[in-house]
C-alpha cells in the first residue's frame, strides 16, 4: 500500500477518480462551494475546476474556429447572495484560430467571435491552440512533488468537446490521467428538475434564463465557457440560494444580472492570457491591426470571374484564399461567362463574406 491507503501502482489522480466515480456531479461541485463531501481525500481540495468549450464552422468538414476556457478560482467558501463571492472567481479566456477565424457561422443564434464579454480575445495558430489545451489539463500540482493537478472538467453536453478535440488536434484529454471527474450541466439541470422548453434536455441559454441571467452572444467559445461555469454554480446551490422554488431575480436588493455583469467587468479589466496575439486581421492576415480597421486592397479571382453578378460585386471584399468557393461549387452564372474554375485549396482558407448561400 502507498500513502494514505492508496495502492502503490495507483496515482493520486486515479485514486481521486475512483473516489468520485459514484458521486453525483452536483455533489462534487458542492464540495468546493461550502458543502464538502464527508470523508473526501484532502487531495480533492487541490483540484482545478475547468470548463472547456470548442466552436467550429458548421459546414463540413467543420474546422475549429474558437476555444473557450474558464476556471473557477473561488473555492472553499460558503456562498453569499446569488453566490456572488463565488462567481467573482470565474476567469475566462478566448482563443481564435488564425487559419479559420474568418469562417463565420450564420445559423440562428450563432455567436459573433469578435464579441467576448468576459475578457480579451487572443489569436493563435493551430499548434499554439493545441498547446493551450494541453497546458490547461497538464499542470504541476501545488506542493512541488512532481505530481499533476487533478482537473474537474465542467461542460454543457461535454462529450462533443472530447470528440472534436481528438479530431481537430489529435489530443485525447483523458489520456493525461488528470481529469478525475466530468461534470455536465445538462445532466445536473435534469437532476435538479430544470427542464428545457422542448423536453428534458435544456440549452445553455434557457438554463441561464431559468436563473434570470442573460448573457448575449452565446455560441462564442469564451462566453459559453464562462456561462457554463456560472450555470453550474447556480444549479448546485439552487436549493440553498433559492429555497422557495423558482429563483427570483432580486434577493436582498441584489439582481443576479448585476452580479454577472460584474463578473464580465472584472474579466475585461484583467490582463489577457500570455499566449497568442491580440491583433490579427481576418481580412488580410496582417498582425498590426484588426478587421474593423483594415484598409488593405484585396481581391478574389474566384468571385471576379464567376459569372455571378452578386459574387462579382463582392470580389473586392476578400482575398481568393479566403473564399468559401474554394470548397463549394459556384452558383450558375447569371451574366457574362465564367473564366476560371477555382482550384480546391486547404480547408483553413475558406471565406466568411462570399458564402454558398449568398
Amino acid at each position: 500500500m502507498g500513502r494514505a491507503g492508496i495502492p502503490s501502482p495507483m496515482t493520486w489522480n486515479t485514486f481521486l477518480a475512483n473516489v468520485l466515480a459514484d458521486q453525483p456531479d452536483a455533489n462534487v461541485l458542492r464540495h468546493f462551494v461550502g458543502f464538502p463531501i464527508l470523508g473526501a481525500p484532502t487531495m480533492l481540495n487541490n483540484a482545478a475546476i475547468v470548463c472547456l468549450d470548442i466552436e467550429w464552422w458548421q459546414m463540413d468538414p467543420k474546422p475549429t474556429t474558437e476555444i473557450g476556457i474558464a476556471e473557477l478560482l473561488s473555492k472553499g467558501v460558503a456562498p453569499s447572495t446569488h453566490a456572488e463571492n463565488i462567481l467573482m472567481g470565474v476567469q475566462a479566456a478566448h482563443a481564435r484560430l488564425m487559419d479559420n477565424a474568418h469562417l463565420l457561422n450564420s445559423f440562428k443564434g450563432a455567436g459573433d467571435p469578435e464579441v467576448f464579454s468576459f475578457g480579451t480575445s487572443k489569436f493563435v495558430t493551430a499548434e499554439e491552440a493545441k498547446q493551450v489545451i494541453i497546458n490547461t489539463f497538464v499542470r504541476p500540482r501545488h506542493g512541488g512533488d512532481g505530481s499533476l493537478q487533478p482537473i474537474i472538467l465542467v461542460g454543457h453536453a461535454v462529450d462533443n468537446e472530447f470528440n472534436h478535440i481528438q479530431e481537430a488536434f489529435g489530443v485525447d484529454l483523458r489520456s493525461y490521467g488528470t481529469i478525475v471527474k466530468v461534470v455536465d450541466t445538462q445532466v445536473m439541470a435534469r437532476e435538479a428538475g430544470i427542464q428545457g422548453p422542448n423536453g428534458p434536455s435544456i440549452g445553455l441559454n434557457d438554463l441561464l434564463a431559468y436563473f434570470n441571467v442573460s448573457i448575449e452572444n452565446l455560441h462564442t467559445a469564451g462566453n459559453d465557457a464562462a456561462a457554463t461555469l456560472i450555470a453550474a454554480v447556480l444549479i448546485v446551490l439552487k436549493d440553498g440560494l433559492y429555497p422557495l422554488g423558482k429563483p427570483p431575480a432580486v434577493v436582498q436588493g441584489r439582481h443576479i444580472q448585476d452580479v454577472v455583469e460584474r463578473v464580465m467587468a472584472i474579466g475585461k479589466s484583467s490582463p489577457p492570457p500570455p499566449w497568442g496575439r491580440q491583433r490579427f486581421c481576418t481580412r488580410c492576415d496582417r498582425e498590426n491591426h484588426v478587421r474593423a480597421n483594415c484598409f488593405a486592397k484585396v481581391n478574389c479571382e474566384i468571385c471576379r470571374t464567376s459569372g455571378v453578378k452578386k459574387l462579382y460585386n463582392a470580389h473586392l471584399t476578400h482575398a481568393t484564399s479566403k473564399c468559401t468557393y474554394n470548397h463549394y461549387s459556384l452558383p450558375l452564372p447569371d451574366h457574362g461567362s465564367r473564366k476560371v474554375t477555382p482550384a480546391v485549396l486547404p480547408l483553413a482558407e475558406g471565406n466568411d463574406l462570399s458564402k454558398p448561400d449568398a
